[in-house]
């Protein structure tokens, strides 16, 4: 138990802190948020009543299984509460995970708290919260146990938050905010069987910090193919459509097209119309009378006329007058593209520049997410640290990522599912590379290259380089060569020998193979780039590349061009045959560039910052084309799959990212 007071950890019994001796059996008050004493009926701070012991909170500093400290009260409503707690297992490594923690003390909402956890267990999208533990336990200030679902913590406020706050959002906000929604339901939707949410609402909708948004609650979800009673308490009035109300089980994925559009009216109007309850609405139009449901042009003139007339099908009170999918009803929400709009036009006007002639603005365009030229279709997320390093496998069908948290973990990132952890260094993973097939080699803080069979999830062997901390890492495309950088030097590994050879003494930042497999580029921290030949075992060229670290380096597909990304916040193009200078590309990065890939065609090639920005260039006249967030924290790394279609990239927000490409 670890005090409130003072945050000694006291015996799992103990009534009061064998260190400042303030009590430790405390609740939380749920009016007010505060902390009250276990014995206490009203709270000291509001004067509120304090529930009975049966329905009684959890107080702060509490553990739950042995690792979960409880730190505050988030909210809590007539079934439970939900708990912002800090997972010790992470804070033993030196590392820190906030998880929020939800509670059931309600045994008549039992089952729809089971329902929730086992669906959430096994839905992977971006825009629906992660549980992570499911557990039943008795805390020593509460006379039964309870359930306990350990999730996601998301930072950030409800949209019925910010709609209080501004008082009505703008169609631009509140389209731009719901884009996530939409993608998430059309996950929901399509998924075998199909599940449905039937509670969205504001209460409903997190908003990140970052503006991402997040579908959560899902206490009521139905999973299609089922009939479900509904209870009068089971549907949220106004948001809840009228087949919410009957008996039959008639929900399905316009009952959800219902309640987001209702959520859009009231967001956009910043009224909820409590007297247009869907029974009372469906009961008014039957009888030939006025829908009690104010128009929208009434209440918000400016939005626009497609809005509106989206809006109006999608709340209609018979379902099969509705939009025929969630997906339909955001076509029909969303600006059509631009009539004769070219590709290239599309993708100028997504960066914010038209070919580099100047900024072009469309007034009112937006495009839809799924059909931006990049665009997030997975995040895959168990690491414990900052990602550091990813690639697809040959087949383009699996994922493997390093981290700070000294571990390689191979994903199936179509499932959102890990697969399997590599485990033996000591120190954080810097990087790594795969060998022939099933083989991967990882290089680490720790000063070792271990070979994994990532396909068995076994560690083949571990060697020492004696060249410090190893930082980079390159492989030639039949596995016979591996050069390895660290703080003291690179050298060269043969395969099939086992000898190893140092080339070079400089503290090494990035390495790339040219595609003959001869030649190797070493960026070291001095800001200057050496062309290693492997087979005359010398250095070529050598040049001053950036004003400080060299911490990006890829060679073009064709071989004729090394692009090079610097502590400096650039990226240079050099002509690998001439070794010069063809273009600098400043001005777009705001921090030091972290990684550079080309797609396999050499088209284009993506670039990624400590400003949290992928950038794309079209390789033929090195144009800047596109600008998308990588990450709510730095992004550290990139890879195409194979095909093309795909990007990976990691983040030091513990996230791995999957893009498909349209470019």
């Amino acid at each position: 138990m670890v005090c409130p007071n003072c945050g000694h950890v006291n015996a799992k019994v103990a009534r009061f802190c064998s260190q400042c001796g303030h009590s430790l059996l405390t609740q939380f008050c749920p009016e007010c948020g505060n902390l009250c004493d276990v014995t206490e009926t009203q709270c000291r701070h509001c004067r509120q009543p304090l529930p009975p012991p049966m329905q009684r909170l959890l107080g702060k500093g509490m553990v739950l299984a042995n690792r979960y400290r409880i730190e505050k009260l988030l909210g809590c409503g007539g079934f439970g509460a939900v708990y912002l707690a800090t997972d010790l297992t992470f804070e033993q490594v030196g590392q820190e995970r906030k998880v929020a923690i939800k509670e059931n003390h309600d045994p008549s909402a039992l089952n729809a708290f089971l329902k929730e956890a086992g669906l959430l267990a096994n839905l992977h999208h971006p825009n629906l919260p992660r549980v992570s533990d499911f557990f039943s336990e008795q805390p020593p200030t509460i006379p039964q146990t309870r359930p306990y679902m350990v999730m996601d913590y998301i930072a950030g406020e409800e949209l019925w938050e910010r709609i209080q706050r501004q008082g009505k959002l703008s169609e631009k906000e509140i389209l731009d905010l719901l884009g996530g929604v939409f993608d998430a339901l059309e996950y929901l939707h399509s998924h075998n069987p199909p599940i449905f949410h039937r509670d969205i609402k504001p209460q409903n909708i997190r908003i990140t910090p970052e503006g991402r948004t997040f579908l959560v609650d899902f206490g009521i979800a139905k999973v299609g193919g089922g009939t479900t009673t509904t209870s009068s308490r089971a549907a949220t009035p106004p948001f809840a459509p009228p087949e919410q109300y009957r008996m039959a089980g008639e929900t399905d994925d316009k009952s959800d097209q219902y309640s987001l559009a209702m959520t859009i009216y009231v967001a956009l109007t910043g009224k909820v119309p409590i007297h247009a309850e869907a029974p009372l609405r469906e009961q008014a139009i039957t009888a030939g009378n006025p829908d009690p449901l104010e128009p929208i042009e009434k209440l918000a003139p400016e939005v626009s006329p497609r809005v509106r007339k989206a809006l109006k099908r999608a709340l209609s009170v018979d379902k099969n007058s509705r939009f025929s999918s969630i997906a339909e009803f955001r076509k029909a929400l969303y600006p059509p593209l631009v009539a004769g709009l070219t590709r290239r036009q599309l993708i100028a006007a997504i960066a914010g520049t038209a070919l580099g002639i100047g900024i072009v603005s469309f007034a009112g365009y937006q495009i839809w997410k799924w059909r931006q030229p990049l665009w997030l279709v997975a995040e895959l997320r168990g690491h414990g640290a900052g990602v550091t390093w990813v690639a697809f496998t040959p087949d383009g069908e699996k994922v493997l990522s390093a981290s700070h948290d000294k571990t390689v973990r191979v994903w199936d990132w179509r499932k959102g599912k890990c697969e399997r952890v590599l485990k033996g260094h000591t120190d954080s993973v810097r990087c790594f590379a795969l060998l022939k097939s099933n083989l991967v080699a990882s290089v680490s803080w720790d000063g070792t290259m271990r070979i994994w069979n990532w396909q068995m999830g076994e560690q083949q062997m571990a060697l020492n380089p004696k060249i410090g901390r190893l930082n980079a890492i390159a492989v030639s495309h039949d596995g016979q060569w591996v050069v390895v950088g660290g703080d003291e030097g690179a050298c060269l590994w043969q395969s099939s020998s086992g000898a190893m050879l140092r080339l070079i003494r400089a503290h090494v930042r990035s390495l790339a193979l040219h595609p003959n497999n001869q030649t190797v580029a070493v960026g070291d921290s001095a800001g200057q780039i050496r062309l290693f030949h492997l087979g005359q075992k010398k250095v070529t060229a050598s040049w001053q590349a950036h004003a400080g670290a060299v911490t990006a380096l890829a060679f073009h597909p064709n071989g004729a061009v090394l692009l090079s990304g610097g502590e400096d916040a650039t990226l240079a193009v050099w002509d690998v045959v001439a070794v010069s200078l063809v273009k600098r590309l400043e001005g777009w990065h705001q921090r030091e560039v972290r990684a550079i890939a080309f797609r396999s065609d050499g088209q284009i090639a993506v670039s990624c910052s400590m400003d949290d920005r992928l950038r794309v260039w079209r390789t033929s006249d090195w144009q800047l084309i596109l600008t998308r967030e990588g990450g709510r924290n730095w992004a550290l790394a990139l890879a195409f799959s194979p095909s093309g279609k795909f990007l990976v990239s990691a983040s030091k927000d513990e996230t791995v990212k999957v893009w498909q490409v349209k470019l």
